[in-house]
């Protein structure tokens, strides 16, 4: 019998094992297996390691041939699978880079992204600008008719300014005595004439009331009770636009409520007076000293003589005081003061001496 030896266990084949087959299917007259370690044991003690190595070779070569292709499907497969881990490596690093290139080419992307955004704003802000330009341009070629017309219109608005200025001033200083309609003919055929006589450029439908006052100024007077129609807002700007203290022909006491509301100071400081005041001087030296506005009532047809320092402004400065004189009596004067005459007379006759001094102004409504 061949002996094999533990790394000679594979190198068994199937005639050995059909050699040994008969010995190991040996049975006794009872029908007892002989070729057993517990058989053995009784003839040989070296025959037990015999019969167990011998049962076992068989055991394994029979086993061997189920397990064997097994095994040489497992090697097989790890060889595949060996080749495949090597292949996945490959893949894995492959999958690295492109991640990796990826990764790059986003950053990228998304860098390029947040440029284009910011171009795309710059370019929704540029065209807005140039829409608004263009509106603009648009805006300024429609209006560049109107632009010249109203600059030619200013540079003749700038000849005509030295006549209409003088047309005005004639009109505060010497229509004030007159009704409506004798003002219109002074202003429209006397005054007007006179100037394109002189060859002084002159508005041809000068409105003196815009001229010399805004409608805010107008709106005011109309709260403090001066009627808005074109007359009264003539006799209401030479009353504030006149450099010399205005006497008002006041029948109807329109003139009167007019001041009274307009100089509230009148009242409370008690500065409503006639020329038959018995003090007059005194009656006039609180005024004059302390800026208060004073009223005259009732002139006739004359006007004291001691009014005439104030009427003709007759203002003496020393140092920083001012004083005027009074009755041969210096008063302090403050350049706040202001003086109204009244006359309730329809037709007063006034001297030429005292219109020159005082602004005659008619209030009668007609």
């Amino acid at each position: 019998m061949l002996e094999f030896s533990q790394d000679q266990k594979d190198n068994i084949n199937e005639e050995t094992i059909e050699l040994l087959e008969p010995y190991l299917t040996l049975k006794t007259p009872k029908d007892e297996d002989i070729f057993v370690p517990e058989v053995a044991a009784k003839s040989s003690v070296a025959l037990v390691g015999m019969c167990t190595w011998a049962a076992a070779m068989s055991d394994y070569h029979k086993q061997s041939k189920i397990v064997k292709p097994k095994l040489r499907l497992l090697e097989i497969k790890m060889g595949e699978l060996k080749e495949a881990q090597d292949a996945l490596q490959v893949a894995n690093d492959e999958l690295a880079e492109v991640t990796a290139l990826q990764a790059r080419l986003r950053a990228k992307f998304e860098g390029a992204m947040a440029t284009k955004t910011e171009l795309q704003e710059n370019a929704a802000k540029t065209r807005k600008k140039m829409d608004q330009a263009n509106r603009l341009i648009t805006s300024l070629q429609d209006n560049k008719d109107r632009w010249i017309n109203n600059a030619n219109e200013f540079k003749s608005l700038k000849q005509r300014l030295v006549g209409d200025v003088a047309k005005a001033c004639a009109f505060v200083s010497y229509c004030g005595p007159f009704n409506a309609e004798y003002r219109s003919k002074l202003l429209d055929e006397y005054f007007h004439t006179d100037l394109l006589e002189k060859q002084i450029p002159v508005s041809e439908d000068l409105k003196l009331t815009e001229f010399l006052v805004d409608q805010a100024t107008v709106g005011e007077w109309n709260l403090e009770g001066l009627p808005s129609d074109d007359l009264s807002i003539q006799n209401g700007i030479m009353v504030t636009r006149s450099s010399r203290y205005p006497l008002m022909i006041d029948p109807q006491a329109q003139a009167i409520d007019w001041i009274r509301r307009r100089e509230p100071d009148l009242l409370v400081q008690n500065t409503i007076i006639t020329l038959s005041h018995p003090d007059l001087k005194n009656a006039l030296k609180w005024p004059l000293q302390e800026g208060f506005p004073c009223l005259i009532e009732s002139i006739e047809n004359e006007v004291d003589p001691m009014l005439d320092p104030i009427l003709e402004k007759q203002i003496i400065v020393k140092g920083r005081s001012k004083l005027i004189k009074i009755a041969d009596q210096d008063m302090d004067y403050d350049d706040n003061f202001r003086l109204f005459m009244t006359s309730r007379l329809a037709n007063p006759h006034f001297s030429p001496e005292l219109a020159a001094k005082a602004t005659i102004i008619d209030f009668t409504v007609t």
